[in-house]
Formats: C-alpha cells, sequence, structure tokens
C-alpha cells in the first residue's frame, strides 16, 4: 500500500508501511502527515539537547530518545514523533520492533515557523492524553526561549526562560538547563 493513497489505514497498516518508508509521517487516526526536514539550527538545538540530558540523566532511571522513536497515544489512535523524548524506567513498546513507546515522561519539541502552531495546539493538546507524560517543553529555535508546560493536579503550568544567560527547572528531572548550552553553535536572530 502506497503512503500517498487517500484511503485511511489501520494503526497496522500505518506502522507496516512506515516502518519501510524513507519519509517519516506522523498518523492521525488513519491519516499519515508526512514529517518535512529540519534546519541546522534545530538539528543543533537537538543534539545539544541530546547530550546535555544523556549526561546529565546517565546514571539515573531515565532513558533519552531523539526523534526517530515513535510515541502512540492510545486514547487518540495517533502516533507522532517527537523531537526528544525522556522516558523514566522501562520503555513501554507496542510491538515486538521496540520502536514506539507509549509512556514519555518529558516530551520536546524545538519550535520552527511551519510547526509552531501545531506544537502548540493540537500536538500539545494530543500529548495531555497521555497520563505519565510530566512535562512538556518547547524550545524557540530563533531566539532563547525555552517554555516549560508541568502537570499538576489542577493543569498544565508554565514557566519560561529567555535569554543565554538564564536558566530553567525541568521538574520532573529535578535538573536546571542552561540555555547557553542549549544554544551552543546556534546562530540566533539579532
Amino acid at each position: 500500500m502506497s503512503v500517498d493513497t487517500l484511503e485511511k489505514l489501520s494503526p497496522f497498516e500505518y506502522l507496516e508501511t512506515e516502518r519501510k518508508s524513507d519519509v517519516k509521517h506522523e498518523y492521525i487516526d488513519g491519516t499519515l502527515i508526512p514529517m518535512s526536514g529540519a534546519s541546522i539550527f534545530h538539528n543543533i538545538i537537538c543534539s545539544n539537547l541530546l547530550r546535555i540530558l544523556g549526561n546529565t540523566l546517565e546514571d539515573q532511571n531515565y532513558i533519552i530518545c531523539g526523534s526517530d522513536l515513535k510515541v502512540f497515544l492510545p486514547l487518540l489512535n495517533r502516533y507522532v514523533y517527537p523531537d526528544t523524548v525522556v522516558i523514566q524506567g522501562t520503555p513501554h513498546t507496542t510491538d515486538q520492533h521496540t520502536d514506539t513507546i507509549t509512556n514519555p515522561s518529558v516530551i520536546i519539541e524545538v519550535l520552527s515557523e511551519s510547526t509552531e502552531g501545531y506544537d502548540r495546539g493540537d500536538k500539545f493538546q494530543a500529548y495531555r492524553s497521555v497520563e505519565s507524560l510530566q512535562e512538556y517543553v518547547l524550545v524557540s529555535q530563533d531566539k532563547p526561549l525555552i517554555e516549560v508546560f508541568t502537570r499538576q493536579e489542577d493543569g498544565w503550568y508554565l514557566h519560561d526562560a529567555k535569554g543565554l544567560d538564564q536558566i530553567i527547572r525541568l521538574q520532573t528531572l529535578s535538573y536546571d538547563l542552561p540555555l547557553k548550552e542549549v544554544y551552543a553553535k546556534v546562530k540566533l536572530a539579532q
């Protein structure tokens, strides 16, 4: 079955097709959404985050994964590819292929012009359906700004940090993330 088909795919058909595809697609209730490529600065920020969090959490009960790992949102019948995922404890995979998990603790998305509205809106709303998710982090690509949404008993609370001299607290990980390290080697807009 071609990924260009207008016919809706079952989750099984999506996974079967996606695992053979050279292009990544998110899956929303039977529909494939092709993912566009990312800029060099988007990739640098993602690499910095993987390095920082990997080194910081190396001896703790966390696993840090990049953008090739799918997250399944079962209540919405949806598969997505976050930029960075932190899993506490054992990953809960959906099948023997171990390329899809259901238990993210922290999800980080690096914003771009084409994805910012989606990442802040529909995608964040979808992520909130996952009980294990404790923090959702949005990282601006063109200015030193990180926003952290933390789950509380009565809703999600936002705190942010702006400027390379700032540090932002990731409460779930008990870690203070320095923005200058996240944006190392990134050319920011003046």
